[in-house]
């Protein structure tokens, strides 16, 4: 619970950065919040998983979107989001058969 909280202190904390940053530069904050999240999400899921807890699939998927679509936004090649959406949920598809078949051996 404490690593949500965690989370979730650093998810407004970037928010209210990048706010001010946006207001102060004149930019816009929707790629850096998404790269934030992203970032924040994935090293949740790795805190997670090195103190011995569940990994939570749902956040790590988010975390990977929010990271992909900032990443190629900020570079200056938007995704497409429904066909990334397709892409990355058959991907986590494909690792679950594998993870699965791993298990089984």
């Amino acid at each position: 619970m404490a690593l949500t909280s965690l989370a979730w202190g650093l998810f407004f904390v970037w928010i209210g950065a990048s706010w001010i940053a946006s207001e102060y530069y004149s930019i816009s904050m929707t790629s850096y919040v998404a790269l934030g999240a992203g970032l924040i999400l994935i090293g949740l899921n790795i805190a997670r998983t090195s103190l011995g807890m569940k990994l939570s699939k749902f956040s790590l998927f988010i975390g990977i979107v929010a990271l992909a679509f900032s990443g190629t936004a900020l570079m200056g090649y938007p995704l497409p989001f429904w066909q990334t959406i397709i892409v990355l949920i058959g991907l986590f598809i494909i690792a679950e058969a594998v993870s699965s078949l791993r298990k089984s051996k």
